[in-house]
């Protein structure tokens, strides 16, 4: 009988970072299990589009809800508060239901009704926990269900950003001890997790993402690039709220101008190709709308220099298509995984602290710019560096990358073959 696995938290296919992350979890299950002795669900915010995508595998029998779930909703302060108001309901409705009538609300609810039904539970990793928002608390909640059925608990592969909020902290640590194992996907999250789990219930790993399969293919992009460039660096971007900013407004113009300048001396001195990558394309949050943004920067005459693609790239061929870049510029994080997963010199540009855990896990903690205080001479000076020493950093990472996946799988089977 197939081993029945259902994996929540996932987010959306259109961020090809947390799709990363999940067909990476799918990928290690099946080495740790057999691909023919394993069934999944998933439990997604996009449930219909992601089943159209990820039951492509046939590992991968269908795809649920989360079971709180705000999207969609309108994109306006009145949409957001809506969005806030509906999830306050079901999460005390369900929290009620649990307690007075749990068997005949799992009957009646599919996503609770799979959870029932399976084996083991995966939470999908991701850098949902901890942090200022209170929309964490929708994810520490998903978890605190997944605990109710009597059946192991894995966390895979998470960040939990610093909790200045005592209510968040307080949920999070007390659902996280109910669980059966915490992977921390970097340093600082494993620390923190030592300041209240037993130390047999955690360890480190890097992040699922870089267990992601690869397949080669030809990219006509590069090709015709490669025809009249001397270099082509790849480069992600992201609208960014700058919650440390006094003006996150001023911060946003300066980070685009910053890069804008610094594509602009490549293009000219170097006769380098910029090719943006689309990592994100969720109507909340377009890369490509901040990708059009800087190219209008560029002088007119340097415009075709920067080539914009936007496609819907599954992320083995995200993945596959920065593998063939010189070199790599990186906002998003997961970008910068598939960047070295694939052993391409990579400058990381750090919004959040997992950044800088990520760079330090594949040895390039020096090539991380802070976005806070990015600057022209800093992000270019990082650059600089990056290619004079891209034969080294390839050399590292052709070294740390396999030893990278072969822990993830060791990790992942000291704790799991058990279960």
């Amino acid at each position: 009988m197939k081993k029945k696995i259902t994996i929540t938290n996932a987010y959306t296919w259109y961020n090809k970072g947390d799709a990363g992350i999940l067909l990476g979890i799918v990928s290690s299950l099946k080495k740790q299990y057999g691909e023919e002795n394993i069934e999944i669900n998933i439990l997604s915010f996009s449930p219909e589009l992601d089943k159209s995508k990820y039951c492509e595998d046939k590992c991968i029998k269908n795809v649920y809800s989360n079971c709180l779930n705000p999207y969609p909703y309108k994109q306006t302060k009145v949409g957001k508060i809506f969005a806030m108001i509906k999830l306050v309901f079901n999460m005390c409705s369900l929290y009620m239901k649990s307690k007075v009538a749990f068997e005949k609300t799992v009957k009646k609810n599919p996503s609770l009704k799979v959870l029932n039904d399976s084996d083991i539970i995966v939470v999908c990793g991701g850098g949902f926990l901890g942090g200022k928002k209170y929309d964490s608390l929708m994810h520490v909640f998903q978890v605190y269900l997944d605990t109710l059925f009597n059946k192991p608990v894995i966390v895979m592969g998470t960040s939990i950003e610093p909790m200045d909020n005592g209510l968040i902290k307080k949920k999070t640590e007390s659902v996280l001890k109910k669980v059966d194992f915490v992977f921390a996907r970097e340093r600082i999250t494993y620390d923190y997790l030592k300041t209240f789990l037993p130390k047999n219930k955690f360890a480190l790993i890097p992040d699922m993402a870089f267990m992601l399969d690869e397949k080669e293919k030809d990219f006509p992009v590069v090709s015709n690039i490669r025809k009249k460039a001397d270099k082509v660096i790849g480069i992600t971007v992201r609208k960014w709220k700058f919650p440390n900013s006094k003006n996150s407004n001023e911060s946003m113009i300066n980070y685009k101008n910053v890069i804008a300048k610094v594509m602009t001396k490549y293009i000219r001195d170097k006769n380098f190709y910029f090719v943006f990558i689309p990592q994100v394309i969720v109507s909340t949050g377009d890369d490509t709308i901040i990708a059009r943004e800087i190219r209008e920067l560029l002088d007119a005459s340097l415009q075709d220099h920067f080539i914009i693609v936007d496609d819907d790239l599954s992320p083995m061929d995200i993945k596959s298509l920065i593998g063939c870049m010189d070199y790599f510029i990186g906002t998003r994080m997961h970008s910068n995984i598939f960047a070295t997963s694939m052993k391409v010199p990579t400058t990381a540009i750090a919004y959040e602290k997992k950044t800088n855990g990520i760079m330090e896990t594949v040895n390039l903690a020096n090539y991380v710019v802070e976005i806070d205080t990015i600057s022209e001479n800093e992000l270019e000076s990082k650059i600089d560096k990056m290619i004079s020493n891209s034969d080294e950093i390839t050399k590292n990472l052709n070294k740390t990358i396999p030893e990278l996946k072969d822990k993830i799988k060791q990790e992942i089977n000291n704790a799991m073959n058990k279960y």
